[in-house]
């Protein structure tokens, strides 16, 4: 099933910007030559930002699936595609909701669903926003709708990223990406 729209945002601000925040980062401890040889062999050159930390990206995900039942409808059916959850951080518990599917790969999972109920469906891949330094993301934030009556429904869901000062780009299904 063809989605009502989709649309992929560059998030380029922090959310929490202007304000004072505690440090949220997690180094491993590097005591021996082998500790910095183990982190240099997971680095690599990303010009993208770390914008939000682990608990800012669940809070984020968060804001999205309470803006998408408040803007589709309580029965609005939300598909949030993520990498694996930090430890130690419990997650909001309106990802645990049942009108919500947490997981990898899931648009087909989405478009599948849509195509067997006349629900609203939404689709919110963040797996590629940057967390630390070690993820390789482009906090690219890809979104579509599915049986949903507004032409545009992804800007219902805008209010929940404005601190994040999002931008509209093209986005290939390889990961390359060009702004407009």
């Amino acid at each position: 099933m063809t989605p009502r729209q989709t649309l992929a945002l560059r998030l380029t601000r922090n959310p929490d910007h202007g304000r004072v925040q505690p440090c949220a980062s997690i180094n491993l401890p590097l005591l021996e030559e082998q500790d910095y040889a183990r982190r240099q062999a997971h680095s690599h050159d990303n010009a993208a930002p770390v914008l939000v930390n682990h608990r800012q990206y669940y809070a984020l995900l968060e804001r999205l699936v309470r803006q998408s039942w408040s803007a589709l409808g309580e029965d609005c059916r939300v598909f949030v595609q993520l990498r694996q959850p930090a430890k130690d951080l419990a997650l909001p518990a309106a990802l645990f909701d049942p009108r919500v599917l947490l997981g990898a790969g899931l648009r087909r999972e989405a478009a599948c669903c849509a195509g067997r109920s006349p629900a609203p469906v939404a689709w919110i891949a963040a797996e590629r926003i940057r967390r630390d330094l070690l993820d390789s993301g482009d906090n690219i934030l890809r979104l579509a709708f599915w049986n949903t009556p507004q032409p545009a429904p992804a800007a219902l869901l805008l209010p929940a990223l404005d601190a994040m000062a999002p931008q509209v780009t093209d986005t290939a299904e390889h990961g390359q990406t060009a702004t407009r």
